[in-house]
């Protein structure tokens, strides 16, 4: 199979592929057009970027202007209060026309203020600003002198500068200045609204050409999203193919292991029977007429000196000894008592024995009485048991262990614990021996669980239904 540039694929396989050189083997009709539109989204980016900062700027003027025309316009208001308060003082010398006059004296120096840091920076508008206070300051001081001259009781002389007329003067000269400030703001204003305008349509045919340029490159890369998902369904294909090969060929070997295992497991079975058939009959002939040899030799030692006594009894310890040894022996590779009584008094009998030799504390629980027991899933549950309290006397320094054997409604149960010092996992996993009791409960379609923690014990279970596939038949001894 090969790419869309002719190459094939397993030339690419085992080498290292950087962004750089996978973008050296993309041909010009790619990425030529991708540089453009990336170039042209760039320029149209910074030009939307340029038009925002002019409407910013001009939203920041438009606050400005108006916040001046607001400033404006409380100052006129404020002086009108003034101006209300002064007449109402006058003409009635009630003391609660004085209230606006009061207030508005103090929000007068806040507005200019006010006013004057929203100006600066702007000549025309601080000089007409400027302006504007004088006139302040002057009817100020106008309502000011005639308020105080009537609290004084001098009404008299507080009328006659209200009639003289230069209050109303100086409030038309302030309006009127007012007015035109308004109306500078005003046409301000209208610029700036105009300036927004232009810039947000510059900013929105931007916001169209970054669109336009985003589909089509959108457009590029589906297609070369599609281009790649057809290489890589087929590349998909061939490694699917290959890895369905490979468990074919995985499952042909596992399972040739398997048989192969399981044959050497009985053929293993089978000559440890016959090892122990010929050591029964076999040695344990030679074994029983040399003992009998002996007794006889001891019957007639009394004319015999001690020292030829005392060999002939050493002798005679000696194949007691070695029938010993020839039993247990025997006993290993082959227990008499599980061809003649059975796995669970076989089971028992092996773990009182061996616990109390090596010397721990064994509790057995097996059923009284149960139905006959295959003979290649006897011997395999055996040898597991086997392993298994092996295993324990040589790692676990445990001091207890426990064999539980059990006849369910659907096959046995087999358990096996201890409280020793626990297993570690990846040892279990790499353990032969347990590898070689998976096996064997594997093959007759059974489950085989441990359960370790480290310093709380391990425990064993198996379980083998009762239709089990027999391996090789294994003649008893």
């Amino acid at each position: 199979m090969a790419d869309r540039h002719g190459l094939p694929w397993r030339q690419y396989r085992g080498i290292h592929l950087d962004f750089w050189d996978g973008l050296r083997l993309l041909p010009g009709s790619i990425w030529l057009p991708i540089v453009a539109i990336s170039l042209l989204g760039l320029g149209v980016y910074l030009v939307n970027e340029w038009s925002v900062s002019r409407i910013r700027v001009a939203a920041e003027s438009v606050n400005r202007t108006l916040g001046m025309q607001n400033e404006v316009i409380a100052m006129r208001s404020q002086l009108v209060d003034l101006e209300s308060a002064q007449r109402g003082f006058l003409l009635t010398t009630n003391r609660r026309y004085l209230a606006p006059y009061e207030s508005a004296l103090p929000d007068l120096q806040v507005i200019s203020a006010r006013l004057r840091t929203l100006a600066a920076g702007d000549a025309e508008v601080l000089e007409r600003v400027t302006r504007l206070e004088e006139l302040r300051g002057i009817k100020i001081a106008e309502v000011t002198a005639s308020i105080s001259l009537t609290q004084l009781g001098d009404r008299a002389n507080a009328m006659a500068i209200l009639r003289t007329g230069e209050g109303r003067k100086v409030m038309d000269q302030f309006r009127a200045g007012a007015q035109a400030l308004i109306g500078l703001l005003d046409s301000r204003l209208t610029s700036l609204r105009e300036e927004q305008t232009k810039s947000l349509v510059l900013s929105r045919y931007a916001f169209a050409a970054l669109a336009l340029l985003t589909l089509a490159l959108i457009v590029l890369v589906v297609r070369l999203f599609v281009a790649d998902s057809v290489r890589r369904e087929e590349q998909r294909y061939e490694e699917e193919h290959e890895r369905r090969r490979l468990e074919v060929v995985i499952e042909d070997r596992t399972r040739e292991l398997s048989q192969l295992t399981t044959h050497l497991q009985s053929a293993s079975e089978q000559e440890k029977a016959d090892l122990a058939r010929d050591l029964h009959d076999e040695l344990g002939g030679l074994l029983t007429a040399a003992n009998m040899d002996l007794a006889w030799l001891q019957g007639r030692s009394v004319t015999m000196e001690q020292e030829v006594r005392d060999k002939l009894g050493e002798l005679v310890r000696t194949v007691t000894e070695a029938m010993n040894l020839k039993r247990r022996v025997v006993e290993n590779l082959r227990p008499a008592l599980l061809d003649h009584f059975g796995l669970p008094t076989a089971l028992e009998a092996y773990f009182d024995e061996t616990c109390k030799r090596a010397g721990l504390k064994c509790r057995t629980t097996i059923p009284d009485e149960a139905d006959p027991i295959p003979q290649a899933l006897a011997i395999a549950l055996f040898r597991v048991g086997q392993e298994s309290l092996t295993n324990i006397i040589r790692h676990a320094k445990a001091r207890r262990v426990e064999l539980s054997f059990e006849v369910g409604p659907t096959g046995y149960h087999l358990s096996i614990g201890d409280d020793g010092v626990g297993m570690d996992p990846e040892r279990a996993r790499s353990s032969h021996g347990l590898s070689g009791m998976r096996h064997r409960v594997v093959s007759l379609n059974g489950s085989f669980e441990i359960q370790s923690t480290p310093g709380k014990g391990t425990r064993l279970d198996v379980q083998v239904p009762f239709a089990s596939p027999a391996p090789a038949s294994v003649t008893p001894a």
